[in-house]
């Protein structure tokens, strides 16, 4: 065991990460797992972390039963060199009896290391080698805080001012960032001022920062004041209310953004494009960090010490409180929490919450209940002396909706993850809720409260159902609708649908209006819970319909017409009755759409129909098309041969289980792929060519020596062609395609598609040409003869 310590905020996180990868890669060792432990572990996750770092599955919920798990799984693996890292430790840690890390023993090949800011912990833990963290050297300082405030290497003028900033920094490598970023673009005057503030920057009392070292930390102070608006200063305190080392989802923040009203936006995708924003600068001040996905934030764990501080602190009337442990009798009985804004507590054991509190100025209110065998309940009586929320999140409670009647003047968000709920009918009460997200919380809404939730704007449920209602400002809609009918279809025709798609065993059915659309709605996402989950973190939501039936069952997908004309992204599965996209969706072409899924929707014939009406401007911007298990799909593009389709922007295309195709293109749609990136081709029973040419021979044809016509594929870098037994060649008709940026070609059972061919021989030649010159080249060819 390695322990690594030093100052929070040096660096050792960093460097660790940096360290695993390198010794992944030299193959030092198979598997790098890392977690963060924290300072007040919640073992649970910990455990779900390192597992999914490694590539393992761990479904148990025990936290004895996961640590059984881990620990066969490592057993299993004694062949395999494993470093675990385990990063943030504040205490000691049985890594064995609570994780279920097995280090030491002749055959056990794995070892850890750790980060943690205090020495005493590698002692207690018995590291056999320590090593400490040193901050920058001065000079080391100096060079990176004139490279984060962008100080040219030629301008004298800030010298001597950026050397005493810099010491005021102790060489702590985030405070520098921070500061250097507040500084970038600044003048002589303000460097100046800058000084003054830091070296009068003092701090005091913050948990988990040693005393020495408390004047370090009054540079991220610093930064805080220097933020340009009131918007980035809630949004980071708001962040702080988070646990440690959180990924915080784009969607909570946008929450309190509408609840609290940051942005005067129109509409909630503009707030959510403001917020945006709002975090980039918060991130180019190194106050908040990337996750490698752009709809989550995290907070460096002294950036959240000090937010905490200066919310519990610092403001007298904005006054934040956030801590592990449910704590609130104990916390309103020493000091009271009459001048809180903001709430935040995590419960980690089983406690009771008071019957009631009074908070009166109390906005945000989020408590997060950490023990899944464990629900935490809220009396009917809590919320009766905060008449001021306008943003509740619970996780993991139980609790009567009915509570929540003392909230009817001002809620306006309300956040229901993992509860068990009562009392339906009083949601109605809440008449200015404009976001209500249901996420894993089983709940019938039901359709008289379509009038009272007339304020609602975003809503999310993925457990449960909605009953036919008519929300007329709602813009965003994510959840699950079982068994759809039109109203108007005859009773024998519905029946008999219904009877064909074996209906759920509830016979749960939802009607909608044969008239029924949603004029405000910018996204919609419809599916199964994770389904639901998936979409709307992976960003995937904007200006999105997604609807996921299964089993598939008929859908009216006219509802949606106010949709279309700006819809972005499509995605349909298990959709009965739609025989093509274009026009019987969408008359007007889709033509902002970049994005098109389709999959198991077994009456499609084609995507876009213009045989008997031309749409010229049809899909003009699809840049990403994926067809799956289109079992009657006979033409991607129908056309008469005089009609010319476009596809220059398309650059990626999959095609997968679609039987009665016969080709993909025909040569002027080919013509057109100028973008085309990937093109991936699978289990196709009857396809015989990429590009059938015998529909339309153009001018502007290129000839090659041997009578042949070239098609050119100019920016084609992967191709993969798999289990088509009919296909004969890329191109029909004495034609061949060249592809000069291929990096990657995956040939699989394809029997009749023989190497010999001067089509793939000469590109074979394309491929050698790359291998040559780029070390990132891949080749795979597996040939079957019949």
């Amino acid at each position: 065991m390695v322990g690594l310590h030093g100052l929070g905020g040096v660096g050792k996180t960093t460097l660790a990460k940096s360290v695993g990868n390198q010794l992944r890669q030299q193959k030092i060792f198979d598997k790098v797992g890392i977690a963060t432990v924290s300072q007040d572990p919640d073992i649970i996750k910990v455990q779900g972390e390192l597992a999914k770092s490694l590539g393992w599955a761990l479904n148990e919920k025990d936290e004895k039963e996961r640590a059984d798990r881990l620990r066969l799984m490592f057993s299993e693996s004694k062949s395999s060199k494993i470093l675990v890292i385990l990063d943030d430790v504040w205490k000691p840690l049985d890594s064995e009896k609570k994780l279920g890390i097995t280090v030491g023993g002749r055959d056990n090949c794995c070892k850890i290391l750790l980060t943690t800011r205090k020495k005493s912990v590698c002692d207690s833990l018995g590291c056999d080698t320590q090593i400490q963290l040193s901050t920058l050297t001065p000079e080391e300082g100096l060079a990176l805080l004139r490279k984060n405030a962008g100080i040219d290497v030629n301008d004298s003028t800030l010298n001597d001012v950026s050397k005493e900033v810099a010491g005021e920094c102790k060489g702590l490598p985030l405070a520098i960032e921070a500061v250097g970023s507040a500084l970038r673009g600044k003048g002589f005057n303000e460097w100046n001022l800058a000084l003054h503030n830091l070296k009068a920057a003092k701090l005091y009392a913050i948990e988990g920062i040693d005393e020495e070292n408390l004047d370090v930390y009054g540079c991220l102070k610093f930064s805080y004041d220097n933020l340009n608006d009131d918007n980035s200063k809630l949004c980071l305190l708001s962040c702080s209310l988070f646990p440690e080392d959180y990924e915080i989802n784009l969607e909570d923040l946008v929450g309190y953004a509408v609840g609290l009203t940051w942005y005067q936006a129109e509409s909630i995708e503009n707030t959510r494009s403001l917020l945006c924003g709002t975090i980039e600068g918060l991130k180019a001040a190194s106050l908040l960090l990337n996750t490698g996905n752009d709809r989550s934030v995290k907070m460096h764990d002294i950036v959240r010490d000090v937010a905490i501080w200066i919310g519990s602190e610092v403001l007298v009337e904005k006054k934040f409180f956030s801590k592990v442990g449910i704590g609130l009798a104990e916390r309103a009985m020493e000091e009271g929490l009459e001048q809180y804004r903001g709430i935040s507590v995590m419960g980690n054991k089983e406690e009771e919450l008071p019957s009631r509190l009074v908070c009166p100025n109390l906005h945000i209110l989020r408590l997060d209940n950490t023990l899944y065998g464990y629900k935490l309940q809220v009396p009917e009586n809590f919320f009766e002396g905060m008449p001021a929320l306008k943003v509740v999140t619970i996780i993991g409670g139980v609790l009567s909706l009915k509570s929540l009647r003392f909230l009817a003047n001002n809620l306006r968000v309300l956040k229901l993850i993992r509860c068990y709920l009562s009392g339906t009918s009083f949601l109605g009460e809440l008449k200015r809720l404009e976001l209500l997200y249901l996420q894993s919380s089983p709940i019938e809404i039901p359709e008289e409260l379509s009038d009272e939730l007339g304020r609602l704007k975003l809503l999310y449920i993925d457990t449960g159902s909605v009953s036919p209602i008519t929300i007329k400002k709602l813009e965003e809609f994510y959840g699950r609708i079982k068994n759809w009918e039109v109203e108007g279809m005859s009773s024998e025709e519905s029946n008999a649908r219904h009877d064909e798609l074996n209906s759920q065993a509830d016979g749960s059915v939802v009607c909608l209006p044969k008239d029924f659309t949603f004029p405000k709605l910018q996204m919609y996402i419809m599916g199964k819970g994770e389904e639901v989950v998936y979409k709307m973190e992976d960003g995937s939501q904007r200006k999105s319909l997604i609807i996921k039936n299964d089993p598939p069952e008929v859908t009216s997908l006219g509802i949606f017409s106010a949709l279309y004309q700006e819809l972005e992204i499509l995605y349909l599965s298990g959709i009965i009755g739609c025989y093509n996209i274009v026009p019987s969706i969408d008359e007007r072409g889709l033509n902002e759409l970049t994005c098109l899924s389709v999959k198991k929707c077994k009456e499609l014939e084609c995507i876009m129909d213009a045989s008997k009406s031309p749409h010229g401007k049809s899909l003009s911007r699809l840049a990403k098309l994926s067809m799956w298990e289109l079992p009657e799909l006979k033409w991607i593009w129908k056309a008469p041969a005089q009609h010319v389709i476009s596809l220059q922007t398309l650059t990626k295309l999959n095609v997968h289980r679609c039987n009665k195709l016969t080709y993909i293109f025909t040569l002027s749609q080919a013509r057109s792929l100028e973008q085309l990136k990937s093109l991936n081709v699978s289990e196709c029973e009857r396809l015989e060519c990429i590009v059938e040419a015998k529909f339309d021979h153009n001018e502007g044809e290129i000839s090659v020596g041997d009578g042949s016509t070239m098609l050119a594929l100019p920016l084609l870098r992967k191709l993969t062609l798999r289990n088509l037994p009919e296909l004969i060649s890329f191109c029909s008709e004495n034609y061949y395609s060249t592809w000069p940026a291929l990096e990657e070609l995956l040939l699989r059972h394809c029997p009749n598609l023989t190497v010999s061919s001067t089509e793939l021989g000469a590109n074979l030649q394309y491929l050698e040409e790359v291998c040559s010159f780029v070390f990132t080249f891949f080749l795979f060819l597996q040939f079957y003869s019949k």
